[in-house]
This record gives C-alpha cells, sequence and structure tokens, in this order.
C-alpha cells in the first residue's frame, strides 16, 4: 500500500469499525488533510477500491461512506450495495435508440 492508503486504514481501524461508523469520504480526506483530486475525492475512491482489490483490507462502502466490516452481516451488506446498477448496466437496459 502507498502511505496514503497506510493512513487510510489506520484511520479506518480507529474511527470507522463497522457500518453504524462509517465515515463519508469526504471526512476522511478532511481528517487526513487529503487535498481532493477530481470533483469527489477520487483519488481517495480509487485508494479504497485497491485496498480492498489488491490488499485484503475488509473495507466496506455504503450510502454514509467507508468503513472496516466486523461481521457477515456487515459484509453482505457491503457486497450488495457494490452490486448496485452501473452504468454499464443502464447502457444495456436502454438499448439502442430507434426515431
Amino acid at each position: 500500500m502507498n502511505k496514503d492508503q497506510t493512513r487510510i486504514w489506520k484511520y479506518l481501524s480507529v474511527n470507522a469499525l463497522g457500518m453504524i461508523n462509517a465515515k463519508h469520504i469526504a471526512y476522511i480526506a478532511c481528517a487526513l488533510n487529503i487535498l481532493p483530486n477530481g470533483t469527489n475525492n477520487d483519488n481517495i475512491r480509487k485508494w479504497i477500491k485497491e485496498m480492498v482489490m489488491y490488499h485484503g483490507k475488509q473495507i466496506g462502502t455504503c450510502s454514509n461512506g467507508a468503513f472496516v466490516i466486523l461481521d457477515i452481516k456487515e459484509l453482505e451488506a457491503a457486497a450488495s450495495y457494490v452490486e448496485r446498477e452501473n452504468r454499464a448496466d443502464a447502457v444495456q437496459k436502454n438499448g439502442d435508440y430507434n426515431p
């Protein structure tokens, strides 16, 4: 993990244990004094995704932000949250345009 990812993990593992303590990404950025990259803290979102995908960190996301997953119920909720409809699903559902 890079230095900022290590800082994010330390922050989450102290301040965001469990879904009930989820922290909005902008709040994490502010707490760690990480300047936003993009319009929606895209840098932090990317780093968290990498932490889950490539570094095995037990981080979930929900509408309230990111959190450390503590039990199977939170794990299932976090998995369901990322399975929500994405842009590719919408493009396929919309089909082709016929004037």
